[in-house]
């Protein structure tokens, strides 16, 4: 205590400040991190289903391709002509499924995002609230133990006559 001293250090009051710094740690991490990692799980989620959805629509496709191919097999060994009318019509059919699957898997992941940059914006809007607040909060308490009532009265007056300069 006595280097302390020497040293120019108010060790009750660094005290003071490490378990300020604690609670304060404490209370962002109970009050922000944990609903970020929430969030966060949430949204890996939500893409990890629609890429799911996307395999699931081109395994679909695939085996459509399958179906298909064992329809042209059997028009073959019946004859020519329908076999060459069924060959044409299937790819036409095939164009329109595979193109009907894309613009699906394409219509699906432009909504995942949308959606998970929505639900960015929401989260990072809630989160600088919940950090203005917090900040907030601390600040007044702190300028309560740091500056007498004159103190405060002198700075609120400051504050309220410089407030509208500051506001853009």
């Amino acid at each position: 205590m006595e280097l302390l001293t020497k040293l120019g250090i108010n060790w009750q009051l660094l005290l003071a400040q490490i378990v300020n710094f604690a609670i304060v740690v404490g209370v962002l991490s109970f009050f922000l991190y944990k609903p970020l990692l929430n969030l966060i799980d949430t949204r890996r989620e939500r893409i990890r289903k629609a890429m799911e959805d996307a395999q699931r629509i081109e395994n679909q496709a695939k085996e459509m391709e399958e179906l298909r191919q064992q329809h042209l097999q059997k028009l073959d060994a019946e004859s020519g002509v329908l076999f060459e009318q069924a060959r044409k019509q299937a790819e036409v059919i095939q164009k329109e499924l595979i193109a009907s699957a894309k613009k699906e898997a394409e219509h699906m992941l432009e909504m995942a995002s949308k959606r998970a940059e929505e639900e960015r914006r929401l989260m990072l809007e809630e989160v600088l609230k919940t950090v203005h607040r917090v900040v907030l909060t601390m600040t007044e308490k702190i300028l309560e133990r740091e500056f007498g009532e004159e103190d405060q009265k002198r700075i609120t007056e400051s504050l309220v006559r410089e407030l509208p300069s500051l506001m853009p």
